[in-house]
């Protein structure tokens, strides 16, 4: 077969002087999550455009704390992450706190990775594994009985409309971050908007973060069914970018397959990770489902709800050995998945 000719680069004079970076910090997205994404933008404009002059915006969806201002999340990407770490590889950055110009020439040479690192006894700010229940994003309950309308949670959220956070499908539902039970509150920042399908998936947990975790992967796994209505050219087309236009059918999945397959792709698990399930995880398992789960809720078949509580089962175990025992035998968790 003949080569494929490498299509040259652009003569220097028709690259554009500079480009422009734009992210949305949705409210479902942690600082993790949202610095390794503006990072990656980063490096794409760089490989696309090298030493083109870099102009990044940031907007910020939500994230506001008890107080009406921004929350840890999204201050920490504006004023830590952004200013002492992007910005020497930046010409200008534009936040909702903020305009800043680099005085000095911007860097090109970027770094390979982005690593993240916490202080001394800190693991993150999704929760803190050696408390249960665990920590809700959400913590003023400002006494309010009712719900917010489904236009208040859309304007908190950025959204142009209250549709499905997941699938921009409506209706929609108003669905608890952290359920009042297990200590959420009625406040609108309390609150997603999913449709019926999505929020009987969602995680029932007294782990904001998480949920919003959970909101992100499955915006992600699912962003096929965001174009299943739209005209077939445009599908075309976005097939052609080699887009999913269609939801992936996931009916004949079984219930350990499917928890296996979100510990995989939303906490990151690996084969290790299985094989070294023991007594010791399903104790810790069913410890964290009876602390931070409601039984009223019916979590025997909720996938999210599960898989949750094996991923923060695993973490305190390897956090607090003192929550071992000495009963070494295995469970066939690794072989119950496959």
């Amino acid at each position: 077969m003949p080569k494929k000719k490498r299509k040259a680069p652009p003569h220097p004079s028709r690259r554009p002087k500079k480009v422009a970076l734009y992210h949305d910090m949705a409210v479902y997205e942690n600082f993790e999550r949202c610095a390794h994404r503006i990072f990656k933008v980063l490096q794409l404009a760089e490989r696309t455009n090298p030493g083109t002059l870099r102009y990044l915006h940031l907007e910020i969806q939500g994230h506001r704390n008890d107080a009406g201002g921004f929350d840890h999340d999204s201050f920490e990407i504006m004023q830590h992450f952004l200013l002492e770490f992007l910005f020497p590889y930046l010409t200008e950055i534009a936040t909702p706190l903020y305009r800043a110009r680099n005085r000095h020439r911007q860097i090109n040479e970027l770094p390979e990775d982005l690593i993240i690192q916490y202080p001394e006894g800190e693991d993150g700010f999704w929760y803190d594994v050696g408390l249960l229940p665990i920590r809700a994003r959400e913590t003023d309950t400002d006494g309010r009985k009712t719900y917010p309308s489904r236009e208040a949670i859309a304007d908190y959220l950025g959204m142009s409309e209250a549709c499905c956070l997941v699938c921009w499908k409506t209706p929609v539902e108003r669905a608890h971050v952290v359920p009042t039970s297990l200590g959420g509150s009625m406040n609108v920042r309390n609150f997603a908007l999913l449709c019926q399908e999505h929020h009987k998936q969602a995680p029932d947990i007294a782990d904001g973060e998480a949920f919003w975790a959970w909101v992100d992967y499955a915006e992600m796994r699912d962003s096929g069914s965001k174009w299943e209505e739209v005209a077939e050219d445009v599908k075309g087309w976005l097939r052609a970018l080699g887009s999913r236009t269609e939801k992936k059918d996931r009916s004949e999945m079984e219930f350990i397959t499917a928890v296996k397959f979100e510990l995989r792709n939303l906490y990151g698990w690996t084969d290790a990770d299985f094989l070294e399930s023991t007594w010791n995880l399903q104790e810790e398992y069913h410890r964290v489902l009876d602390a931070a789960t409601g039984k009223h809720f019916g979590v025997e078949k909720k996938v999210a709800t599960h898989a949750w509580a094996y991923n923060v089962a695993k973490r305190r175990l390897s956090q607090h050995p003192e929550l071992r025992t000495d009963r070494p035998a295995r469970v066939l968790l690794y072989d119950e998945f496959e």
